[in-house]
């Protein structure tokens, strides 16, 4: 299982991205909903506030990962990241089948 170090490593870093960089740009159509313009904006910036420390929890945890060698703690960081990935695309496809419901007058 050594062999599979780096690769997950690399693997796991490039989830960390784009986790970061979808969360960041499906904040706003998430938070969209909410009537109030000043709750909105302050939603926003507070979850991209956020962003950097969860990648730096992230890679943390990866780098702790792959310098200790651990394949089961590499794989763990790795469930962790494509769980937020689809939660998130799970949320953002919710949150439009409700904008389309509603568009079409449905309930």
């Amino acid at each position: 299982m050594e062999q599979f170090h780096l690769p997950l490593f690399l693997v796991n870093t490039l989830l960390v991205l784009v986790d970061a960089s979808l969360g960041y740009h499906f904040v706003p159509r998430l938070l969209a909903g909410l009537g109030d313009p000043e709750v909105f904006e302050t939603g926003v910036r507070t979850t991209r506030a956020l962003l950097p420390a969860i990648v730096a929890l992230y890679m943390f945890f990866n780098c702790l990962g792959y310098f200790q060698a651990e394949t089961a703690y590499l794989l763990l960081v790795s469930g962790v990241i494509l769980a937020d990935l689809a939660l998130q695309v799970f949320l953002r496809r919710k949150m439009s089948r409700d904008e389309t419901r509603d568009e079409d007058g449905g309930e």
